[in-house]
């Protein structure tokens, strides 16, 4: 059967619109590096600034704007190195770097944050035989994690410390504060020290 390019384009247009949407591909350290040089000679600021892109944790789409990826990043700007959200956005091949101050980078979903919380305990009590035998630690798999809200990331070390409501069975919710470090396999869990 014969088809004209218009109706092969109609037809190709209209399978693809039913397939999933694919995420875009997440930006690298130098696509990042980029958007932040482009960005800071856009600025009008009389102070030239010198802004290093040392590390990517990773990116997620903007919770906040549709179309724009928040990446969370290590830099060194000057005498102020840290962690920060970079809101991006893709034109093309091209990441473009968004003005906003306090973008919000996603944490955790619960699943996610219990699938963490379990593999420290794990962890835990392979490596420490008393931590075996200690009742928070053990309690640790029979917990639920209802929420994961309110994730800001703390400058220094770039975990991101959320507010959480656990279930625990035979108790009322229990709602806390968690830290948890994006890393190239996922979200791990950061104990309180």
């Amino acid at each position: 059967m014969f088809m004209s390019p218009l109706v092969s384009a109609v037809v190709a247009a209209a399978l693809l619109a039913a397939l999933p949407v694919q995420a875009a591909t997440a930006p690298t350290l130098e696509q990042i590096q980029a958007a932040a040089d482009a960005g800071v000679a856009r600025s009008t600021s009389p102070v030239p600034i010198a802004l290093r892109i040392t590390s990517v944790r990773g990116c997620r789409p903007s919770p906040e704007v549709p179309q724009e990826t928040v990446c969370l990043v290590g830099m060194s700007a000057g005498m102020r190195d840290g962690f920060t959200v970079l809101p991006l956005r893709q034109e093309g091949a091209t990441w473009i770097g968004v003005e906003r101050n306090n973008a919000i980078f996603p944490g955790p979903t619960p699943d996610q944050a219990k699938a963490a919380m379990n593999a420290w305990a794990q962890h835990v009590m392979a490596t420490d035989p008393q931590a075996a035998s200690d009742e928070q630690i053990k309690a640790v798999p029979t917990m639920g994690v209802q929420a994961v809200e309110e994730c800001h990331v703390a400058r220094k070390t770039g975990y991101l410390e959320c507010h959480a409501t656990l279930t625990i069975p035979g108790h009322a919710n229990v709602k806390t504060e968690f830290k948890f470090e994006l890393d190239g396999t996922g979200w791990r869990f950061i104990p309180r020290s």
